[in-house]
């Protein structure tokens, strides 16, 4: 059984058509975009290679990663084409950049570089950890993409209400996280896509959309590390477009992760790894469609 409905089918091929970028003679790696990620951990590393093998899998022509030793020297392994560095003052440049997925809000050496990243306006996703380190007045001048699950979505609404008033009983159905995305755009003045079966994507200005059901095989560790990643390339490639309105980006994102997932449970075990290794042949097919 395929998740998506034809519509949904429909709008995934006209957005890779429009976003996915198909290199010319005239390109080189960096101008087929570059991603950055201030991602994984010493406890958590594997975040760090989920989300670069999936931002490659979207055509990005540079990955740089920025973390510790641990983390960096998995990337390599994988991958070793990436420019990894500990610090963020040691990276260059990027389009766009992956910050939060496998970092807690403990972690003092991520929070250092994540901090360092926002010091200056920057197109990033937000995931994970990074929601509990960022101060979001600071990071007003960014375009940023936030990321949370329904309890990480609790926890950054209490931490930006200064209260507790926000708990799971709160959220008896969609329309509670409607409201919920609405007023974590308002108040962060970003644009939010709380993660779920069916997603909910929330503007600053109001704008909400639902996005789903998406494929229930989704549901496996890692999974979110990948749809990071997804979305940093195709931020990559379309930095001007995350600069301003990061709706379509955040849409054609959650199509391709669920897509991908229907299609690794045909191969046979769906992991994040097996997710992610579909995303290029997706596009790839839609392009040639």
């Amino acid at each position: 059984m395929d998740y998506l409905l034809d519509m949904d089918y429909t709008m995934l091929a006209n957005l890779i058509k429009r976003l996915a970028r198909q290199p010319s003679l005239m390109d080189n790696k960096y101008s087929r975009g570059t991603v950055g990620f201030i991602t994984g951990s010493e406890v958590y590393p594997g975040a760090a290679v989920l989300g670069v093998g999936a931002a490659q899998q979207t055509g990005v022509g540079l990955v740089r990663y920025v973390g510790p030793r641990r983390a960096a020297d998995l990337v390599l392994q994988s991958h070793p084409e990436v420019i990894v560095a500990e610090h963020f003052a040691q990276a260059m440049p990027a389009q766009a950049w992956v910050i939060g997925s496998g970092i807690s809000a403990s972690d003092d050496f991520q929070a250092a570089n994540i901090g360092n990243l926002l010091a200056e306006p920057r197109i990033a996703v937000v995931d994970a950890g990074a929601l509990d380190i960022i101060d979001f007045g600071s990071a007003s001048k960014s375009s940023l993409l936030l990321t949370p699950h329904l309890g990480e979505l609790i926890r950054l609404l209490n931490k930006l209400t200064a209260s507790n008033d926000f708990t799971s009983d709160r959220f008896l159905g969609m329309a509670d996280v409607r409201d919920a995305a609405a007023l974590a755009a308002r108040f962060t003045g970003q644009t939010v896509l709380v993660k779920g079966n069916t997603n909910v994507l929330a503007l600053p200005l109001g704008q909400i959309i639902e996005v789903g059901p998406t494929s229930p095989h989704l549901a496996t560790a890692g999974s979110g590390d990948v749809l990071a990643g997804i979305l940093g390339g195709l931020a990559a490639a379309n930095p001007e477009l995350a600069d301003t309105y990061w709706l379509d980006i955040a849409t054609l994102g959650i199509l391709l992760h669920s897509e991908a997932a229907v299609l690794a449970a045909k191969r046979g075990l769906v992991t994040a790894s097996t997710i992610s290794s579909g995303v290029a042949q997706i596009m790839n097919e839609r392009l040639a469609g």
